[in-house]
């Protein structure tokens, strides 16, 4: 027997078993999720993100709760909604602020997450596959085009091309006038403006587990609480 072959220590296995043992919870938790999302939603049940663990290679990094219900509440107080229709809202790449603007008005029927992860497809038929790389190749595109009036974008990498096309999307769905908060890194406040003529916020965005990257909020509309810097 080799002597030399590496083992752990009683403290990092406790740990590592600690781990395993909390990850098969929320595996579990997701999966009674799913097997009962029919009727969470029919009964219009609170969902929070603890349903879903952050996936760091599709670089994902939720919200803090803070900030999940600031962006929901522009939403909801800059868009209407009656008893015979609804604004239609779009959460693209942002599912925390989607899931906190379902838990404060589960009633509105036409807010969609546009999302790459499949999980979210609990959400049924508020739930759009979404790829940025494929900006205009999606289910229901052509019912969809030129319906939003409300948008909270928050591109998934730092770079232009992936800004550019979450953008392209962007366009495609707005109606006329339609409100636009995009979340990224301070480094796109250039591109940001040069695309959409979004302009940087008072507004940081905070996540949960903390970025080492400077995150800010960019808009094209002001509201009470919601300011371009410098105004």
């Amino acid at each position: 027997m080799d002597s030399d072959t590496p083992s752990l220590s009683a403290d990092t296995l406790a740990a590592l078993q600690s781990f395993l043992q909390e990850k098969q919870e929320l595996d579990d938790q997701f999966a009674k999720l799913q097997e009962n999302a029919e009727d969470m939603f029919n009964e219009r049940k609170k969902i929070t993100m603890d349903y879903f663990q952050e996936d760091w290679q599709l670089s994902q990094f939720w919200y803090d709760d803070t900030t999940a219900d600031f962006l929901a509440a522009r939403a909801l107080e800059n868009t209407s909604s009656s008893s015979d229709d609804d604004d239609y809202v779009a959460f693209i790449s942002s599912p925390t602020a989607y899931v906190a603007f379902r838990n404060m008005a589960p009633e509105r029927s036409n807010a969609f997450i546009f999302e790459f992860d499949q999980r979210f497809d609990v959400f049924k038929d508020q739930y759009v596959l979404y790829n940025f790389n494929k900006p205009l190749d999606f289910a229901r595109a052509s019912e969809l085009k030129g319906k939003f009036k409300f948008f909270v974008a928050d591109p998934p990498f730092l770079n232009k091309e992936c800004l550019s096309q979450t953008i392209e999307t962007v366009r495609f769905l707005a109606a006329d006038d339609a409100k636009i908060m995009i979340n990224t890194g301070a480094v796109m406040e250039d591109v940001a403006r040069e695309l959409v003529g979004a302009r940087i916020t008072g507004f940081n965005p905070a996540h949960r587990g903390g970025l080492s990257n400077e995150f800010r909020c960019y808009s094209t509309f002001e509201d009470e609480k919601l300011k371009w810097l410098g105004h």
